[in-house]
């Protein structure tokens, strides 16, 4: 007769299985709270200590700075200085360059330096933006080279007024050996002039500036430019009118007027833009206006 013997190891551990239950270790985790979701109010606790609650505020506040910053008008061009000019008029080099209320983080700076430069008269163009909304626009004109012309002879003087020398070529001649034109001042005075005296700056200015903007502004192209003593800068149309400027002082209101005048076809020989009170007269009633 054969007997089983019972395993007494097997039956222990089955004991042993029986009290401690099937899922022992999920209870053990749940014990331990590895599987216990926290709920909404000790999630907020956990994020302030853990600086989340921080970060995500100072993320959100970051967002909406840069949204505001990017978007607001005030942070477009409101206010323009134009530097480096003489000849061209500052508000129509702003006009030209279109930058008045575009947003001072997307200006395109390639796109209005070459539509500045199609500007016969503007050779260099830079761009200085600043915050809120302002930009800088410097330019470097194109000046023609200056000859004083006294007597039949011309003398070359750079932008100080100083007299430099006497021009080797013709008097005859009117551009440079790069066909760019000279600006020929005539000086109607009785005097002497030497290499090394000094022409009056001012009238350098008016007439750089005179020799732009009639033609480009009013449409007016001079036949000469003079100078004289008593009258100071002058130009003389085709048909011989004369328009005495003076000096720089006053020029936009001097410009006003004699375009007025253009507009009007307002017949006159001589023309006085010096005073407060500008006149003219016209010694041929019956010649036409340019």
């Amino acid at each position: 007769m054969q007997y089983n013997i019972p395993n007494t190891r097997e039956r222990v551990a089955a004991r042993r299985q029986t009290r401690k239950g099937p899922d022992t270790r999920k209870n053990h985790a749940t014990r331990n709270g590895s599987y216990v979701r926290p709920g909404p109010r000790r999630t907020l606790v956990q994020w302030i200590q853990t600086g989340k609650i921080i970060s995500l505020i100072l993320l959100l506040t970051a967002v909406i700075a840069l949204f505001y910053v990017f978007t607001a008008p005030r942070f477009s061009v409101q206010h323009v200085e134009i530097t480096g000019n003489n000849a061209l008029n500052s508000a129509n080099i702003i006009d030209e360059a279109g930058i008045i209320g575009q947003s001072i983080w997307f200006i395109e700076q390639e796109q209005i330096q070459q539509r500045l430069l199609n500007n016969p008269y503007i050779e260099q163009v830079h761009i200085h933006v600043a915050m809120p909304d302002r930009a800088t626009i410097h330019i470097a004109e194109r000046r023609p080279e200056v000859r004083w012309q006294l007597n039949n002879v011309q003398y070359l003087v750079d932008s100080s007024g100083k007299v430099l020398g006497i021009a080797e070529d013709s008097a005859a001649a009117t551009t440079d050996d790069e066909g760019q034109p000279y600006l020929v001042i005539v000086d109607t005075s009785n005097h002497l002039l030497e290499p090394g005296d000094n022409i009056d700056p001012d009238a350098l200015t008016l007439a750089q500036a005179l020799t732009v903007r009639l033609p480009t502004e009013l449409a007016f192209t001079p036949n000469m430019i003079g100078w004289d003593f008593a009258l100071g800068v002058y130009v003389l149309s085709p048909s011989q009118q004369t328009i005495v400027f003076g000096q720089t002082a006053h020029l936009e209101r001097k410009l006003l007027i004699f375009e007025r005048l253009l507009k009007d076809q307002t017949a006159f020989t001589y023309l006085d833009l010096r005073p407060s009170n500008p006149f003219y007269r016209n010694d041929q009633p019956s010649a036409t206006s340019p």
